[in-house]
């Protein structure tokens, strides 16, 4: 397996639309990295110059320490898995897996061994003679997983593969690939949109907007110490809740809504870097795991009168989209199903203040 560095890479298309903006990037050996970001944030865009299917307009892609931004994709010795599979509709499912070895004119014995070895690993050795429309979605994913595998590339790359399956194929196929690459100590990038898909999988989060890289971490980190506004929402489901308001002084340090909502007393831990933002718009946000209902077990914590809107059961927990009783502004809280409230009540909810973060309101970078 191999490293791939990007360094200061630059994608411009014509007419000088930019699509990834100056992007460096260190993918370790036997790494399973996450490119994720919402619609035409740049990250298939970066995944195809690491495979050499669109050009570099400036920087340098390297793969094992060597510079490949004028070397074919053939000769890159990577594999790439596409969303729509791209199987052979004529060819069985071991031709399939095959034909690029043959291209490669590796001996028949070798390419047969590969291709059996390939389809046990993948659970898929009874399907070989089928042709592609004798499979479900999920089988078809395989198979095109495993055209991959055989090659014994140096990387690996996905672009966004499991997209065209219904959401428990998807579980059960980034579980797959998740032991996969366990199981291959593989060099692995993968393009999504889903954040739960990047956060269950990657053992490192890249977090694209508008081409530029918000955020490159670790997913517990991602999670926990977001850079910034767009990272915080974008990172958790249910989404961060953001409040828009400002900081003041009276008798110690206040978080104030905009348009007298919710006043909520900051801790002296975190008054020290907030002090200069006294008087002045912030954001704050809190997960919706961090505002609960009093009860057995629950932490103390900020009580603030809400009314409830919506109650969305989800079975181990309940979701309660809410509102603050003076802005009208819904936010969601993610509590126990021991107790469930009644939607147009009103309600005390507690914040846990430890797990807030602000934002400045201009860069909406973390403060």
């Amino acid at each position: 397996m191999a490293s791939v560095r990007l360094e200061n890479v630059r994608k411009v298309y014509e007419g000088g639309v930019v699509a990834v903006h100056d992007m460096s990037l260190d993918v370790k050996e036997m790494e399973f990295v996450v490119l994720v970001g919402p619609s035409g944030c740049g990250k298939s865009t970066t995944l195809r110059m690491i495979a050499g299917l669109e050009e570099v307009t400036s920087g340098d892609v390297s793969i094992d320490g060597k510079k490949v931004n004028d070397v074919p994709p053939k000769d890159r010795d990577i594999a790439m898995v596409f969303q729509n599979y791209a199987l052979y509709p004529h060819m069985s499912v071991y031709e399939n897996m095959a034909f690029g070895l043959r291209l490669r004119k590796l001996p028949k014995k070798e390419i047969n061994e590969r291709v059996h070895e390939a389809a046990s690993i993948l659970g898929i050795e009874e399907y070989l003679d089928r042709k592609p429309k004798a499979l479900s979605g999920g089988q078809r994913q395989r198979v095109a997983v495993g055209r991959a595998i055989v090659r014994k590339p140096k990387v690996f790359l996905f672009d966004e593969p499991l997209s065209n399956l219904d959401a428990k194929l998807r579980v059960q196929m980034r579980t797959e690939i998740s032991k996969l690459h366990r199981r291959l100590g593989a060099t692995m990038i993968y393009v999504t949109h889903d954040q739960t898909e990047a956060m269950t999988m990657g053992d490192k989060i890249v977090l694209m907007k508008d081409g530029f890289v918000q955020q490159i971490d670790a997913p517990r980190d991602i999670y926990a110490r977001p850079n910034n506004k767009f990272v915080a929402g974008f990172i958790g489901s249910p989404a961060m809740n953001f409040f828009d308001g400002s900081i003041e002084r009276t008798k110690g340090l206040f978080f104030v809504e905009k348009g007298g909502g919710v006043r909520l007393p900051i801790r002296k831990k975190d008054e020290a870097r907030l002090r200069k933002h006294v008087g002045q718009n912030v954001f704050l946000g809190i997960r919706p795991e961090n505002v609960q209902m009093a009860g057995k077990g629950v932490k103390s914590g900020t009580k603030v009168k809400v009314t409830v809107e919506v109650v969305e059961p989800m079975g181990n927990e309940i979701f309660v989209h809410f509102t603050t009783t003076k802005t009208g502004n819904q936010h969601v809280a993610r509590v126990s199903s021991t107790k469930e409230p009644a939607a147009g009540k009103t309600l005390d909810l507690l914040f846990d203040m430890s797990q807030v973060h602000f934002f400045d309101y201009q860069s909406e970078k973390i403060i």
